[in-house]
């Protein structure tokens, strides 16, 4: 059986689609409200926060989802799922003018390198 990249659970019916934020091609379900995206990350392999790894694994997510499918519900934790929307909003609330620096930051000094490489080796022909 095929197994994508990333893996998520429909937190309404148990389908393993391939984005925690896309619609489900079962139930239609798309997760729109905070709370349910929040539910929605928890349950797929795309779960981290600050770094740390915190998603299921494919077995997990398969069990999950079968759970799911029986018409059981899965029990989130509401702590959990605060420290998920708090986390979201904090990310949300990054301005673009700082992340347009981080991205130069991290971008500019390859590219000098990149461009560096190039004349030099254009210069020796």
């Amino acid at each position: 059986m095929w197994v994508p990249v990333m893996l998520a659970v429909c937190i309404r019916c148990g389908n393993i689609k391939q984005s925690p934020s896309v619609r489900c091609v079962v139930c239609h379900f798309q997760p729109r409200e905070a709370e349910d995206k929040a539910r929605s990350l928890i349950l797929s392999t795309a779960y981290e926060i600050d770094g740390e790894y915190r998603g299921k694994t494919n077995d997990e997510l398969q069990a999950i989802a079968a759970s799911i499918k029986k018409g059981e519900q899965y029990s989130f934790e509401d702590a959990e799922i605060r420290s998920v929307v708090e986390y979201a909003d904090r990310v949300l609330a990054v301005p673009a003018k700082r992340l347009a620096i981080d991205g130069l930051r991290w971008l500019l000094p390859p590219i000098l390198v990149l461009a560096v490489v190039y004349f030099v080796l254009l210069w020796k022909k």
